[in-house]
């Protein structure tokens, strides 16, 4: 796992959530046709038909479980980081999506700066590659 599989995290997760909302409203595909009736008067009129697009939707529900799969790893490789402040640093930014700043201020009073707590991140992440 390196930074950019973690920095990928929060957009997987928007990614699914769009494909899982079209898929709820259905992917749906219409056309029109020329017809008439069978019988007397045969007055042609455009009839139009819709429809579950079922490839699309086949397409959509193979991405989502892929993009799952690749999000339950993430969250698998941050949680079974041994060390608990590193594992809290990682949740933080990568998995909530905070911003240095704010994963700064999470940690209390602690007298680190921004910039010391981004490359203590990089520098672990180095190691773990």
């Amino acid at each position: 796992m390196n930074r950019d599989d973690l920095k990928q995290y929060l957009k997987r997760k928007q990614l699914m959530d769009a494909y899982k909302a079209e898929l709820a409203t259905g992917p749906i595909v219409s056309d029109t046709v020329k017809g008439s009736m069978t019988e007397t008067p045969y007055l042609e009129r455009r009839i139009t038909i819709r429809g579950v697009d079922v490839v699309r939707a086949e397409w959509l529900r193979e991405r989502i479980s892929y993009l799952e799969k690749q999000c339950q790893h993430t969250e698998a490789y941050v949680a079974n980081v041994t060390d608990e402040h590193m594992q809290a640093l990682l949740h933080w930014h990568y998995i909530q999506g905070f911003s240095w700043p704010k994963v700064r201020k999470m940690l209390g009073g602690q007298n680190v700066t921004t910039e010391n707590i981004r490359k203590k991140v990089q520098r672990f992440l180095g190691k773990a590659s």
